[in-house]
């Protein structure tokens, strides 16, 4: 990455805290971007009068979010991404696309402060810009928040046989099993189980291998789990000496994860031997979130806290050295 400079196209004020973005993958879409916000709002105080003391309201902290639609466009050198829609709703802790079609139409998965998985339909036309709208929605219990989501079409898309899946954590340390029933459409819940003593950061299938699913949580370990028996735990790592809070297989060489820690560390693993990390990145920041460069298959992208955004290069553990 010698000689590589970055520069800003554009800066986007969202009002409330950005915590999560995602470019539309499917074809034709791909110029859209959504993005999720995030701001929790505590007691307020106000003064009762002159020369009185200002009391504090006891009131509950709200989690306030909203999604964002953007489009990006080539043609406008000064200001390229325009916000074509935005929806207020509870923080937004995640949010996904789903790498298929559903039902002919894209769907943007989100995991919301109020302990909700919502779908989101997004309906294109040539006759007025694209937009999202509700499609389902379903709570994952009381007095929690949903941290994270993950769809399960994987490297290979879907077996025709089997319905789209969505694995999803929470702030009570558990793990959800959702299945769309596409004709409803409606999401089911269908497993639930206690997978971290306290907060499940996030849960993420093996792209090559949609069966298994990772989760990492505050308590700091690092799980591997079997869908076919909810629950059953393949492995436990406990590389990681603080919380776990990103996972992501990669979509180009099958047997590599990456995962984040607040301990501030990146780790690379073969998912064949979970014992120790292949090779191990000290980023300088607790890393919240990990993506893989789409087309460049050794790139990966770690933002870390308070130390904006670190560039990964790692051909030699991935093996594509020329």
């Amino acid at each position: 990455m010698a000689g590589t400079r970055l520069w800003e196209l554009q800066a986007v004020d969202t009002g409330l805290s950005a915590d999560t973005v995602e470019w539309c993958p499917l074809e034709g879409c791909r110029r859209l971007l959504a993005c999720g916000t995030y701001q929790l709002r505590g007691p307020e105080s106000a003064p009762e009068g002159p020369g009185e003391e200002v009391p504090v309201f006891e009131q509950p902290q709200v989690r306030l979010g909203r999604v964002y639609l953007y489009s990006f466009s080539e043609d406008d050198s000064e200001y390229p991404l325009v916000e074509v829609q935005r929806r207020n709703t509870s923080g937004v802790l995640d949010l996904k696309w789903c790498h298929i079609l559903v039902a002919g139409c894209g769907v943007l998965a989100v995991a919301d402060a109020s302990g909700c998985v919502q779908l989101l339909r997004l309906v294109v036309s040539e006759e007025s810009t694209p937009f999202l709208e509700p499609w389902s929605s379903l709570s994952l219990g009381e007095e929690r928040l949903a941290l994270s989501l993950d769809w399960s079409t994987g490297k290979r898309g879907r077996p025709s046989d089997q319905p789209l899946k969505i694995i999803s954590s929470d702030s009570k340390g558990q793990l959800h099993l959702l299945v769309l029933d596409e004709a409803g459409p409606r999401l089911q819940q269908v497993a639930t189980w206690q997978a971290h003593h306290f907060e499940a950061w996030v849960a993420a299938f093996n792209y090559w291998q949609t069966e298994v699913v990772y989760s990492g949580g505050d308590d700091g370990f690092l799980k591997g789990w079997d869908i076919r028996t909810p629950g059953s735990c393949v492995f436990t790592s406990s590389s990681h000496t603080m919380g776990v809070c990103s996972i992501q297989s990669s979509l180009h060489h099958e047997h590599i994860l990456a995962t984040g820690s607040y301990d501030e560390h990146v780790f690379l693993w073969d998912t064949r031997n979970m014992k120790r990390p292949l090779a191990d990145a000290h980023v300088h920041g607790g890393v919240w979130r990990l993506k893989w460069h789409p087309f460049h298959q050794d790139l990966l992208l770690a933002a870390c806290m308070h130390q904006g955004f670190a560039i990964l290069n790692c051909p030699e553990v991935t093996g594509t050295t020329d």
